[in-house]
């Protein structure tokens, strides 16, 4: 939300109200889980492709829709500011955020790091997916061009802007205390500032949560790191747990009554862009859980963890105190 241009763009369509938001990260998701299903997926008559190309189609019609908007009301959308909506640029942006911003930024920071061979293949996937969508693929020819784009990106794009903090903060809103995590507001942005630092973060308005939050974003990276670590060094437990996952998380985003209730979207042009349609900060009306099953589980791990190395110290103290007294 840190792209100035891109969200302008965002906040005429209405998919980031505090109504809405929530239902609008579980159709990006469906779209990434279809994507990554299988290669029958995404190959032609796959869903992941059906849905990609959805996509595509979309976005000309968002494209389309607030051009002709402009055109009898120039104050509407800033073209020469703004640029084109949805243009290449964005959608270079989109594919970065999705691959190369993955790989190098969110995964380290929570002490995950991909084999070289894992990198290529994933640069390689999003790679194929923006070229179904209609973006320009030279620079996903490899990781190192994939890294270089984002970085420039990065650098010159984020310009967080008072959109910014409105969609950024409506995010949050619309996800606090709801299933399937029931995380509170204080932990989802401990969990932003942990991912894209607190410089932005701070730009983008959001709080500064207390050092409690910051200790279970730990907990819950030595979760995900031990996980991730102890599958994949036994290529059969990774692959039927990626399996098992991947199942799980359609399921509970697409089936469950938490997600989208069964209904998987189509990508129809459902937020069509109006003269009147500015997206504003809200309030969520929906009921916040009081409990939060992810933040319990990432408590305890800081616990075990805490536990394990003060148990390894003892032990380590008793070891180097008995050689000592053994010498002398």
């Amino acid at each position: 939300m840190g792209a100035a241009r891109v969200v302008e763009t965002l906040a005429r369509t209405g998919g980031f109200s505090t109504k809405v938001a929530r239902s609008r990260m579980f159709e990006t998701t469906q779209h990434i889980l279809q994507c990554t299903k299988s290669l029958e997926s995404i190959q032609p008559g796959g869903d992941g492709f059906a849905s990609t190309i959805r996509v595509r189609l979309l976005h000309a019609a968002v494209r389309q829709r607030i051009l002709n908007l402009t055109k009898s009301k120039p104050e509407y959308y800033d073209v020469e500011a703004w640029g084109v909506p949805i243009n290449d640029l964005d959608s270079m942006a989109t594919i970065g955020t999705f691959s190369a911003t993955l790989i190098w930024l969110s995964l380290p920071r929570q002490g995950i790091y991909l084999r070289q061979q894992e990198i290529i293949d994933y640069i390689a996937l999003w790679r194929y997916i923006g070229y179904l969508v209609g973006c320009p693929t030279e620079h996903f020819e490899t990781p190192e061009k994939a890294k270089r784009l984002t970085e420039s990106l990065l650098l010159y794009e984020i310009r967080p802007t008072a959109t910014s903090k409105i969609l950024a903060n409506n995010i949050i809103k619309s996800l606090e205390g709801q299933p399937p995590g029931y995380a509170s507001a204080d932990f989802l942005t401990a969990s932003a500032r942990w991912l894209n630092g607190n410089d932005l973060c701070d730009e983008l308005g959001l709080s500064r949560p207390s050092a409690y939050y910051w200790a279970l974003m730990a907990g819950q990276c030595l979760f995900f790191s031990f996980f991730c670590y102890t599958y994949r060094s036994v290529p059969s437990w990774d692959r039927k747990k990626i399996e098992m996952l991947k199942g799980l998380f359609y399921q509970i985003i697409v089936h469950s009554k938490y997600g989208l209730k069964g209904e998987e979207t189509r990508f129809d042009f459902k937020y069509v862009p109006e003269y009147s349609t500015i997206t504003e900060l809200g309030e969520c009306e929906e009921e916040k859980a009081s409990h939060s099953y992810v933040e319990r589980r990432n408590r305890n791990a800081v616990l075990i963890a805490v536990g394990v190395m003060g148990v390894g110290g003892w032990v380590a103290w008793r070891v180097v105190g008995g050689f000592v007294r053994a010498i002398w």
